[in-house]
């Protein structure tokens, strides 16, 4: 059961919010310093946040079967939820690789923050 006195739920759940409007905005396409040929390091920066974050509120907890399943069905659902708002959304694209760039980056964070505090705590 996820303890919502904890700051580490909170700190999931306010990243996602952000994330999601952040797909809400349409944006008018003007190129600033060729940002878009960025766009798929963003994508990945992104998510790699959301895997370090959903793996450091997961670890409050005893790691079992039942809460790895729903932190990988969370990671399987919110870029799917990401990529359908921005298709959506005016002014905005949704991209199958954006798609790819974010399982990598959350995949990646969640694997970063097992094995480092896997090192640091034995």
């Amino acid at each position: 059961m996820i303890n919502f006195k904890s700051h580490r739920p909170w700190l999931l759940i306010s990243y996602v919010i952000i994330m999601f409007s952040n797909s809400m905005f349409s944006f008018i396409p003007v190129p600033i310093n060729n940002i878009w040929k960025y766009d798929k390091f963003i994508h990945f920066g992104e998510y790699f946040i959301l895997g370090i974050l959903l793996f450091y509120m997961l670890y409050e907890y005893p790691i079992s079967k039942k809460n790895l399943i729903y932190s990988i069905i969370l990671i399987s659902i919110t870029p799917i939820l990401d990529e359908s708002i921005q298709y959506f959304t005016p002014n905005r694209i949704s991209s199958f690789s954006d798609a790819l760039a974010d399982y990598m980056g959350c995949y990646s964070g969640c694997y970063i923050f097992y094995i480092t505090n896997r090192i640091n705590h034995g």
